[in-house]
């Protein structure tokens, strides 16, 4: 699906910039004509068995867990890294923020499984001093405080809130683990962008936007800090909830920053991951 990617349009262009840095911080294009795409609508909202189905099988393969909540956990992470990280990549470095509403996404299957997460649209919200505020897929906001609102209602309002109630419904999910798991997947990808040394001010202003917001779902979800080790920096969360991976048979460990470790085990292992033995 990388090859999608290229081409003259602002959006796939910039998402192409960002791919550099992962795989995850860009989002395809649905093809037009391929019938294997799926609307994320319809998969989510049209078959309560289907979507439960789906979801107890990913948990089984991915996580080796057919605990519901479990299994709730593991698609909804999966669901978001391939959401989130292009939409934090493009809010962070290039001050544009993508339309991933429910509506405008799209699954493409590999026989049964999904195996791509894929615009409909190539729909984004821009500033006005942005060079492709011309284009007419471009929605001219007025500054950051309104781009950051677009983000919050195309991510939070018209999709992520009927995500997870969808898969509370259909699956079982745990409310509470899934508004987590979504902070999670903010700071994860704002943790990767840290790694650009030229986009660090960006990425920690953005953080102290995106989890102080009380009009946010996401807000006191978590913390994030600055460290330092050996001339190393990087960027890391403490969370205050659990993805319940430490139940699934494959863990060995609990996460780095989960809340049922002490902050000193923590900081241990934050200072680990920067000296490349973790």
């Amino acid at each position: 699906m990388a090859e999608e990617m290229r081409g003259d349009h602002p959006l796939t262009t910039s998402m192409a910039r960002a791919q550099d840095l992962g795989g995850f911080f860009a989002l395809p294009r649905q093809t037009p004509g391929d019938e294997d795409w799926t609307p994320a609508r319809e998969l989510f909202q049209a078959d309560d068995q289907m979507l439960g189905e789906l979801v107890a099988t990913y948990g089984q393969r991915a996580w080796d867990s057919s605990n519901r909540h479990v299994a709730g956990s593991a698609f909804l992470v999966a669901y978001l890294s391939r959401v989130v990280f292009p939409l934090v990549g493009q809010y962070v470095l290039e001050q544009r923020v993508p339309d991933v509403s429910l509506g405008n996404l799209a699954f493409h299957w590999n026989g049964p499984a999904i195996d791509a997460t894929g615009l409909k649209s190539l729909k984004f919200a821009a500033l006005p001093e942005d060079a492709a505020a011309a284009h007419p897929d471009a929605m001219v906001v007025a500054d950051e405080a309104a781009l950051y609102d677009q983000l919050k209602g195309w991510l939070f309002e018209d999709n992520l809130e009927q995500v997870i109630a969808d898969l509370r419904r259909a699956a079982g999910a745990s409310v509470k683990v899934s508004w987590n798991a979504a902070a999670a997947a903010f700071s994860q990808a704002l943790n990767r962008l840290y790694a650009t040394e030229a986009a660090r001010e960006r990425v920690v202003e953005a953080a102290e936007v995106l989890f102080s917001d009380p009009d946010s779902p996401i807000c006191g979800q978590l913390t994030m800090e600055e460290f330092e080790q050996g001339g190393r920096h990087g960027f890391f969360s403490r969370r205050r909830g659990c993805c319940l991976w430490w139940r699934s048979p494959r863990a060995n460990d609990y996460c780095s920053n989960c809340i049922l470790l002490p902050r000193g085990e923590q900081d241990q292992r934050f200072r680990e991951m920067l000296e490349g033995v973790r």
